[in-house]
């Protein structure tokens, strides 16, 4: 979505400039085709090793200007790598659209002509340099919709999909960038800074490019927390409505449980919106206070879901554990409302620091993590096999090579155990609604064999 953001603006604004997006499993190859005069990348944390690994190749085939963008480099400038000429941080258009003029009057990127640009860091002398912060974009309805015709969206998006509720062609929408919560794990104020919003009338403007082009029949919106705030999220709901989408689309998006009432389950069920997926992450209040920065309480959790399967709206959650200061007792209050009240889709997480966030500066201050360190530690999920391999062997083996913040349990036999039932618990659940789902649609198991045998 980054990326189809940028091409968009940039061929909006600098119509002389030819843009692609290569998103190739081997990028490399694709890229010595276009026979590019820049290439720039994107990277997440997880990713970046691998991304400056791709770049020493390229640069080293091409010998063309480098540019990094994306929310690790936002988050720690620091780590710049001098395979690179130049890096974005922050909102990356209007900065992108500048380089790319620079680039075309002098066929450089010079120190000097670099300092003033806003948003930028760079080598000079062997230091890194950082120029002025860009400020935000103001307006996001000024921005043109995603270059989503840069995507193959036939041959490798909607033919690969595996979606719920019949649909067969579903596409991502952002109407907003930011958040105005601060959970201590998540980077999205890093990336985004303050809240700005796309109005309702910009919104169904994308969604009727969309179907036109697309003929799409799903929508996910993507963003944070799209039901943010209740004014513009009813008057999308009404607009829709006067369109009759809701009789040929399925919407899916986020929430969050503190500002769930009837009035937003109601109007989303009039869309047919299937789903919401939320950001539980505890039933203990003690941990949800800690990792929700006390906006949210275990009674908003219920109550969303209560309240999404009384209109008939699936739930899908992500819960945290690891949490420092967490113990058996905190797990086995959530495995028991887990139980009492099961969701239709959940993800069991490990707390992990990621730069940028609150939880990364107090690991760091602990020696639990640098900017330095192997990156690839900072994975979250646990897969079923290291529970299933638990019950055998009766080892942690699923926190090898990990960051792990709850070191008072991490030798603690019974703590594990929850950790493990609660992804057991969650798998069983989801495997259930799955089940349920392919009742009521036959076609979904085949659309899964497909999915999973022919696009091998």
């Amino acid at each position: 979505m980054g990326l189809m953001c940028l091409a968009a603006y940039v061929r909006d604004r600098l119509p002389f400039v030819e843009v692609s997006i290569v998103e190739e499993i081997d990028p490399i190859s694709e890229v010595l085709i276009l026979k590019p005069d820049i290439v720039g990348f994107t990277a997440d944390t997880i990713a970046i090793s691998n991304t400056i690994n791709l770049a020493k190749i390229i640069k080293k085939k091409l010998k063309v200007p480098l540019i990094i963008g994306g929310v690790h480099i936002t988050a720690c400038p620091d780590t710049f790598d001098n395979i690179f000429d130049v890096g974005v941080i922050g909102e990356g258009e209007i900065t992108l659209e500048e380089l790319l003029k620079l680039y075309q009057l002098k066929r450089k990127f010079a120190p000097s002509d670099l300092n003033k640009i806003d948003g930028l860091i760079y080598k000079y002398n062997g230091k890194n340099i950082r120029s002025k912060n860009r400020s935000l974009i103001k307006n996001l309805d000024s921005l043109p919709f995603p270059a989503r015709d840069l995507i193959s969206f036939e041959r490798d998006y909607f033919s690969k999909q595996v979606n719920l509720f019949w649909v067969k062609r579903m596409v991502t929408v952002m109407t907003s960038r930011g958040c105005p919560y601060h959970c201590i794990y998540c980077g999205s104020p890093v990336q985004w800074g303050s809240v700005r919003l796309h109005s309702a009338e910009y919104i169904v403007r994308e969604i009727e490019q969309l179907i036109d082009l697309y003929k799409v029949d799903g929508v996910t919106f993507s963003d944070d927390l799209f039901i943010f705030p209740k004014e513009r999220l009813l008057k999308l709901v009404e607009m829709i409505k006067e369109r009759g989408w809701e009789r040929r689309i399925t919407f899916t998006g986020f929430g969050r449980a503190n500002m769930m009432d009837e009035d937003i389950c109601r109007a989303l069920k009039t869309i047919n919106t299937r789903k919401l997926t939320f950001g539980f992450e505890s039933y203990s209040e003690k941990m949800l206070a800690y990792l929700k920065d006390h906006s949210v309480f275990v009674r908003d959790n219920v109550k969303a879901i209560k309240l999404c399967h009384k209109f008939g709206i699936a739930v899908a959650s992500g819960l945290i554990v690891g949490t420092p200061g967490e113990t058996v007792e905190d797990l086995e209050t959530t495995l028991a409302i887990m139980k009492r009240y099961p969701m239709d889709n959940t993800q069991i997480y490990i707390l992990t620091p990621y730069p940028g966030t609150f939880i990364w500066s107090k690991a760091e201050k602990e020696g639990l993590v640098s900017l330095d360190m192997d990156m690839n530690k900072l994975f979250v999920q646990i897969p079923l096999s290291a529970s299933l391999k638990f019950w055998k062997t009766d080892k942690f083996d699923f926190l090898k090579n990990r960051v792990f913040l709850n070191d008072q349990m991490k030798n603690n036999k019974n703590y594990m155990e929850m950790i493990l039932k609660i992804n057991l618990v969650a798998w069983y659940q989801n495997m259930w609604y799955y089940f349920k789902s392919m009742r009521s649609d036959p076609g979904l198991v085949w659309r899964i064999i497909k999915s999973s045998v022919f696009s091998r």
